[in-house]
């Protein structure tokens, strides 16, 4: 198996290894993966609960609710300064292109 660390942790492993801390890289890393794994082991397992599809009580309001709250706190005549055709015109709006000719 061939493992490419990043400079930094090819760096910190050479280093381990000169230091004498490790005979080789391979048992430096086969060290750290041990570790990792029996951190893993020791850790107890986290389990996410479904929600329960009967209970119909919202945690927070639907969306179309917010967004009909939102648009109630804009004036009406914010609403009037919107352009009748912003749907079929989007990218000139948008982007600033040419108005494309309606039928």
């Amino acid at each position: 198996m061939i493992i490419h660390l990043p400079h930094d942790l090819a760096t910190s492993v050479r280093a381990e290894v000169m230091s004498g801390h490790f005979a080789s890289e391979d048992e430096m890393v086969a060290a750290a993966v041990r570790d990792y794994l029996q951190r893993r082991i020791d850790q107890p397992r986290q389990v996410t609960v479904a929600p329960d599809p009967a209970d119909k009580s919202p945690k927070r309001k639907p969306l179309w609710k917010r967004a009909a709250e939102l648009r109630k706190s804009i004036p009406e005549e914010e609403w009037a300064k919107l352009p009748v055709d912003g749907a079929e015109q989007l990218d000139h709006y948008i982007y600033g292109s040419a108005k494309r000719p309606t039928s």
